[in-house]
């Protein structure tokens, strides 16, 4: 498969944020809404269409019983660690397990952390890798949880969620660093826009009892995904003679990937955030800056992006705070270095920080040939190196856009040639 860019003008709309539907539909269930809110869409991507189908079968199991009940988490991290605590909290008990199906490399992704936490309560989580499930048995209760937060943050909403489920207050007390602090932000905020005010002491997170809060009817509007934003963004800005308009991104948002903006802003990178659009242009001259450090621990999602843009923006770019790209969908980390090492451009890899040295375009090889590693992002970053070499570039596949960015074939095809 052939990628190449062409010089144009992206007018798009972000989509629906993959991480505020994740838990708008999780916030509506717990509360006990009712409706077509399941009902999966044809833009669905396949992160959202897993815990659709999650929710779907928790919804049609009994509320006690000893009877299994089988959890289609599909390939999303997310999903798996918003769904066990929130299927124990709901229809859990010491006979019954709640069997995760996975698929890629879920079921390598950690999960300790949360056994951990859940242990002292009677809960078990178990990993079959051969089987290729995760089961959680046990119940989950309104008490007192503590919990390492340097590993996932998801662990922590999936918490807050869950335990807003009970009439009587809960605790989740988080050790160690907080990561990606903006997506536990973003949690408080749905809950608190259906009246579950989550208030924080320090590292310990105060949930209320339900008692009280209204049933929401399930409809719903999901903002626009800074996530996918962000690439778009530095999509444009590596297009010569063009750039990117993109609506539906609020510039206020408490999603943690808006950071997109101050790291292209670093870049000189001119960042225009009027009428209702963010937009940014593509490249004109040599790179204005010699060297660009940023912290990444908050923002690991747009790592991939950020590397292939600082590659083509920057003489040298620093993204610390990475060690967490290693258990994504793919090792990230190695991933970007491997691909950017594809096109000719030097970096550095060390156990928190990537180094990229700017591209010098007569290095650029002429034939140049990538790997998605069946992630996502990497799709998408191989898209960006497409933009920046100007090169055409032959990629594996990109099938597993569609977890995320299903229209992206559509969105993309007056500037992109996919045979």
């Amino acid at each position: 498969m052939r990628l190449s860019c062409k010089n144009m003008m992206l007018d798009l709309k972000a989509p629906p944020s993959k991480s505020a539907y994740h838990r708008e539909l999780i916030v509506n269930f717990v509360l006990g809404a009712r409706g077509g809110y399941l009902d999966i869409k044809k833009d669905d991507n396949d992160d959202v269409i897993a815990t659709k189908r999650c929710l779907a079968a928790l919804s049609a199991a009994s509320d006690t019983g000893d009877d299994d009940i089988t959890l289609p988490a599909n390939e999303s991290g997310s999903t798996l660690r918003f769904m066990i605590p929130l299927a124990l909290a709901l229809k859990g008990s010491p006979e019954r397990s709640m069997i995760f199906t996975t698929k890629g490399r879920l079921v390598e992704r950690p999960v300790d952390d949360l056994a951990k936490c859940l242990s002292p309560f009677g809960v078990t989580i178990e990993k079959d890798i051969e089987k290729r499930t995760v089961t959680a048995k046990g119940f989950l209760m309104a008490g007192d949880y503590t919990i390492d937060g340097s590993i996932s943050s998801q662990y922590i909403s999936g918490l807050l969620m869950a335990l807003s489920n009970f009439n009587r207050p809960s605790t989740v007390t988080v050790t160690g660093e907080m990561s990606s602090v903006h997506y536990i932000e973003l949690t408080v905020a749905v809950l608190k826009k259906y009246g579950v005010e989550i208030t924080r002491d320090g590292n310990v997170f105060n949930v209320p009892g339900r008692s009280g809060i209204d049933t929401p009817s399930g409809n719903f509007t999901v903002e626009g995904d800074w996530s996918n934003g962000a690439f778009l963004l530095c999509l444009g800005s590596l297009m010569k003679n063009g750039g990117a308009m993109i609506t539906g991104l609020d510039p206020e948002s408490v999603q943690g990937d808006r950071a997109v903006i101050d790291f292209l802003e670093d870049l000189g990178i001119e960042v225009d955030t009027e009428d209702g659009a963010v937009s940014v242009m593509g490249p004109d001259g040599e790179p204005p800056v010699d060297e660009l450090t940023r912290d990444c621990n908050d923002t690991p999602d747009i790592v991939p992006y950020m590397a292939v843009t600082g590659a083509f923006k920057a003489k040298k770019t620093v993204l610390t705070g990475i060690r967490r790209l290693r258990i994504k969908e793919s090792d990230r980390a190695s991933a970007i270095c491997g691909m950017l090492a594809a096109c000719g451009i030097k970096t550095e890899l060390e156990e928190d920080s990537i180094t990229v040295y700017g591209a010098v375009r007569s290095e650029i090889p002429e034939e140049i040939v990538l790997t998605s590693s069946n992630d996502h992002r990497m799709a998408m970053a191989a898209v960006l190196c497409a933009a920046g070499t100007g090169r055409k570039i032959e990629i594996d596949d990109i099938s597993c856009l569609s977890k995320s960015y299903p229209e992206f074939k559509k969105v993309i095809e007056n500037g992109m040639a996919i045979p």
